[in-house]
């Protein structure tokens, strides 16, 4: 694995003081709700988009629901999307897209 950090979010109350990172090849979605980090690796992702306020269907890892945020859908797996609050959405969205291959 590519060790080259990208991105880190700041730890908020909107993100429950949990932290995502994105590196060459993968996304890290450290998580207390389910008690370990969410490793996705790029080649998974089909795409990542920034959300508004708002329900959303499938895996919330903090309070998303109520602030603007990114939404990412997997290729595969039994819970496509997963939608979290990054403390900088736009600048998440924007750093992840780069790493993708297919974008």
């Amino acid at each position: 694995m590519n060790d080259t950090l990208l991105y880190k979010s700041k730890r908020t109350g909107k993100s429950l003081w949990q932290e995502y990172r994105i590196y060459r090849d993968r996304l890290e979605l450290q998580s207390w709700f389910l008690f370990h980090t969410v490793v996705l690796l790029a080649s998974e992702i089909q795409a990542v988009e920034v959300r508004p306020s708002g329900l959303i269907w499938g895996v919330k890892l903090d309070n998303c629901n109520f602030c603007r945020h990114a939404l990412l859908i997997k290729k595969s797996g039994l819970f496509k999307c997963i939608g979290f609050s990054p403390d900088e959405p736009d600048k998440f969205v924007e750093t992840c897209k780069s790493i993708l291959p297919n974008m």
